[in-house]
């Protein structure tokens, strides 16, 4: 039997879902003040020392997110973690990777952020806060706009939340150019070029979509030269991490006059400090890093924890497997 660590709010959820595993499974859970007790019975637990673990936002959200880490992290069994978060830079999340045998990853959020992507190109295209304004202002003024279908979108970093996001513009008439290392076709894509092309690509790009992972390479790779090659009513949008963009150099293009707007779900620092000049630039649509924060993605990291723990006992591969040099 396998000690499995959960949030009490999870296992509330999917304990249904749990059923025919009673034999192989002691459920731990931690409640939001940081407890932990067996779920079968109440009894509190001082050591949980899981052997499976699933974080997810009830556990990394919450009050008592450290608890929840060093437990899963310090206890010395822990064969398999199942990640709600597609992303593995997080330390917390390293430490983890680093404890675990088997660390799987989640990729069901990318659904709910390629319609944050949509959401932004259409109230850019079709003047959202101009039409705001002249509503508070009382004034019926018709305004010319844009649409998807025609459009031109270049996603950097081309994964699950570029291939979702893809595909959506596609169905609506859009083309995409998606880059990408590994070349190909792909779903979601009219075409795939390697990164090597970014900067004769972007000046074509009506919409220019961020969503590559923090490395060495990726680091500041949205300059002032990446910006003065854009189009001057082009859309700008990071769903990657802060850390792509260097932000100084996106507010003196945006006061430049090239792109036209920034949509940023991510910052340098978070929570954005009340001084960061982000705020209040005219030109900046910001969302605090809740891009895939909906119920549609709380349900799918659990369906995925779900059919990794059939795969787990019945010694099927684990989908969403990070190899473990990754934690080095």
């Amino acid at each position: 039997m396998k000690n499995c660590l959960i949030h009490a709010k999870t296992f509330a959820r999917i304990a249904p879902r749990l059923k025919g595993l009673e034999d192989k499974l002691n459920i731990i859970v931690m409640d939001d003040n940081g407890v932990f007790s067996k779920a079968s019975t109440g009894e509190t637990v001082t050591e949980p020392k899981p052997e499976i673990a699933f974080g997810n936002a009830d556990a990394f959200f919450g009050p008592h997110v450290r608890t929840f880490i060093l437990a899963v992290a310090g206890g010395g069994r822990l064969d398999w973690f199942q990640s709600a978060a597609a992303g593995i830079e997080n330390p917390g999340l390293v430490m983890i990777g680093k404890a675990a045998d088997k660390y799987t990853t989640n990729h069901t959020q990318s659904e709910a952020m390629s319609e944050w992507a949509l959401w932004q190109a259409l109230d850019y295209f079709r003047h959202g806060p101009k039409h705001r304004a002249q509503q508070a202002d009382r004034k019926w003024a018709r305004l010319d706009s844009r649409e998807i279908r025609g459009s031109k979108w270049l996603i950097v970093g081309f994964g699950s939340i570029g291939a979702s996001t893809g595909r959506r513009v596609m169905a609506l008439g859009g083309e995409v150019t998606g880059m990408r290392r590994s070349q190909g076709l792909a779903g979601g894509a009219d075409r795939i070029v390697h990164p090597d092309a970014i900067m004769s690509e972007l000046p074509g790009a009506d919409v220019v979509l961020l969503c590559a992972p923090h490395t060495p390479e990726t680091e500041g790779m949205a300059n002032a030269g990446f910006f003065a090659a854009m189009k001057p009513d082009a859309l700008f949008m990071n769903l990657g991490r802060g850390a792509l963009v260097n932000e100084s150099d996106l507010m003196a293009a945006l006061d430049a006059g090239r792109p036209g707007h920034a949509a940023l779900d991510v910052a340098s620092e978070e929570p954005l400090p009340f001084d960061n000049p982000l705020w209040a630039h005219p030109k900046v649509t910001l969302t605090p890093h809740d891009s895939p924060q909906t119920h549609g993605t709380i349900i799918g990291a659990d369906d995925t924890f779900i059919e990794n723990l059939q795969r787990y006992f019945s010694g099927q591969p684990l989908k969403h497997l990070i190899d473990k040099s990754e934690f080095a």
